[in-house]
């Protein structure tokens, strides 16, 4: 999380609710009211903002004339390696990951998701954005997300610990400055290869666009939600579809 504390301080509410251990890593927002306080969850981190502050990043995003902003990439890669070294020390089988401005309401389809990931010997849930196009390491828009791609959208994904206790997440490199999805699927690439494992084998695929809204209990931030929720479920029911029976 960053400054996020009224979303993230719910969504903790309810994981306290039942009773769930939760670890927060937290960019230094720089305004002691937005920090969340750390007795509130099994482990906390405040680390450094990567950014200077908001403002700059802000300005960097904004800045049309220059090339995307490279912040949130440097901050996710860093926060969610932290966040996976400090889950070792939990006898988790499971962890879900979310960014600060998604909220969980309950664990309804969350549960639903790992039940069918286990049914297909899954270890790793992950939405992706195919048919997007991203910025290469050059900031060139040439890199599509096809349907056999690595890269994976960081602001929900689900890993079994298994893959954490054997080194998943542990050697991030930013292979792309502008795109958290390609260093996230580079990394588990990179574990699938030093492993002798095929990706396909190890991800289920919960949507293969970014946002997906059919999820029970699972809230994206409005400004990234682009589709209605009953085209949204009608669209991920096609998809599954289409990949059954095209195998």
């Amino acid at each position: 999380m960053y400054d996020e504390i009224d979303i993230v301080q719910n969504t903790v509410d309810i994981l306290k609710q039942n009773k769930l251990p939760i670890i927060v890593i937290q960019s230094d927002p720089q305004q002691p009211e937005k920090l969340l306080e750390q007795n509130q969850v099994n482990l906390y981190q405040k680390l450094s903002d990567l950014a200077g502050s908001k403002e700059e990043y802000l300005e960097e995003r904004d800045d049309h004339n220059a090339k995307e902003a490279t912040t949130p990439v440097k901050a996710i890669t860093r926060n969610v390696k932290a966040g996976f070294t400090a889950s070792q020390n939990f006898d988790v089988e499971w962890w879900v990951v979310i960014l600060g401005d998604i909220s969980i309401s309950n664990l309804k389809g969350i549960k639903k998701i790992i039940q069918k990931m286990i049914q297909e010997n899954k270890l790793i849930g992950i939405t992706r954005a195919v048919g997007q196009v991203f910025r290469d390491t050059n900031n060139e828009l040439t890199r599509i997300q096809k349907d056999d791609t690595t890269d994976f959208m960081p602001q929900f994904f689900i890993v079994n610990s298994s893959l954490i206790k054997k080194g998943l997440f542990s050697k991030f490199h930013i292979t792309n400055l502008y795109t958290s999805e390609q260093c996230l699927g580079d990394e588990v690439d990179r574990y699938c290869v030093e492993n002798n494992i095929d990706f396909k084998n190890l991800t289920y695929i919960i949507s293969n666009y970014a946002y997906p809204q059919f999820i029970s209990g699972l809230k994206y931030n409005p400004d990234r939600v682009r589709m209605p929720k009953h085209v949204d479920g009608f669209v991920n029911m096609l998809r599954r579809v289409k990949t059954k029976y095209s195998k």
